[in-house]
């Protein structure tokens, strides 16, 4: 059994799936197994996926009889893998050959770590990594205020971090209830409530600055969620992550007065600091979100400070794709 399993939920991407695997085959940590789980494709990507587990016996290939939901992919996906730790690994993202090795081996030396996080670099037009900061231990709490704007300072993507098999498969939920209107679809928000949900169980996650972990669109016709949405639906988006984020904190154990300033760092991520009607509206929002205690709020709490003046000092578009 190895220690460590890369699970690769796919569908309809042969080219993007081969870099993933090959990327995952390339690590210098070599206690690995791949685990792929092609989700009912019509294309070649099972063929692709068949040639590279005939060549290396650490690729484990699965494929499902018809098309799931894409969320309950990520989970078979998960189920099926073996390793202590994991990482899911999505099939338009890669990464470098150190990152396992170098994220087990913080893993292994502290267990009140939850997850190892890497910086994580998009290959657009114009490369731009995302995720960078100081090397080194973070607090759960400092990371879920930074998580409540889901802007680039923390990743909601699994693809550039390290856990634990166990904790995953426990936090794990197939959808998420919404009292918002917006019919939220293709498993927005869930890859950050596995972030999120497993990072409050443990008082400190690790940061790697290296950027360990890639991703690009995948080409024209193979479908991703930003193609399926379209342009015009972005605010959807916006709000799904912001959902998602409150449903982990409803369902959170931190003590009362982390939770509230949890709330408040949500609410400023939500809400324009100065009155407007799209602050009047997004405030009707915020309370739908949290529909018994929206208001049990710590506006002045520590961690939040920084995030209130820096709300003051930018504007909040709701429109902006993530």
């Amino acid at each position: 059994m190895a220690k460590v399993s890369i699970c690769v939920p796919v569908y309809n991407r042969p080219v993007e799936v081969e870099r993933a695997i090959r990327s995952a085959l390339d690590q210098t940590y070599s206690d690995i197994e791949v685990v792929v789980v092609d989700n009912a494709s019509t294309d070649g990507t099972w063929d692709v996926i068949r040639k590279l587990a005939d060549s290396d016996t650490r690729v484990r290939p699965y494929r499902n009889d018809s098309l799931l939901p894409r969320v309950q992919n990520w989970r078979r996906a998960l189920e099926l893998s073996e390793g202590e730790y994991v990482k899911l690994l999505f099939s338009d993202d890669w990464i470098s050959p150190e990152a396992v090795a170098r994220s087990v081996e913080v893993l292994d030396r502290d267990p009140a770590v939850g997850f190892v996080f890497t910086a994580m670099t998009w290959h657009y037009d114009r490369p731009k990594t995302f995720y960078r900061r100081r090397e080194g231990r973070m607090s759960s709490l400092e990371f879920l205020v930074r998580s409540a704007t889901v802007e680039d300072q923390v990743p909601v993507s699994a693809s550039c971090t390290l856990m634990r098999r166990a904790d995953l498969l426990e936090v794990f939920q197939d959808e998420l209830p919404s009292n918002l209107p917006f019919e939220f679809t293709h498993g927005l928000g869930l890859d950050g409530t596995l972030l999120w949900r497993v990072a409050d169980r443990y008082p400190r996650l690790h940061h790697l600055s290296a950027d360990l972990a890639h991703s690009a669109d995948p080409h024209a016709g193979e479908p991703n969620t930003r193609m399926q949405i379209g342009a015009e639906r972005h605010e959807m988006m916006w709000w799904a992550y912001r959902n998602a984020f409150a449903q982990t904190l409803l369902v959170s154990r931190r003590p009362a007065h982390q939770l509230r300033a949890l709330r408040t760092a949500l609410l400023v991520s939500c809400v324009p600091l100065r009155p407007t009607a799209v602050a009047l509206r997004n405030l009707r929002l915020f309370r739908r979100m949290f529909p018994r205690n929206w208001w049990d709020l710590a506006p002045l709490a520590t961690p939040v400070r920084g995030l209130v003046a820096r709300r003051l000092r930018e504007p909040l578009d709701p429109t902006i794709p993530l």
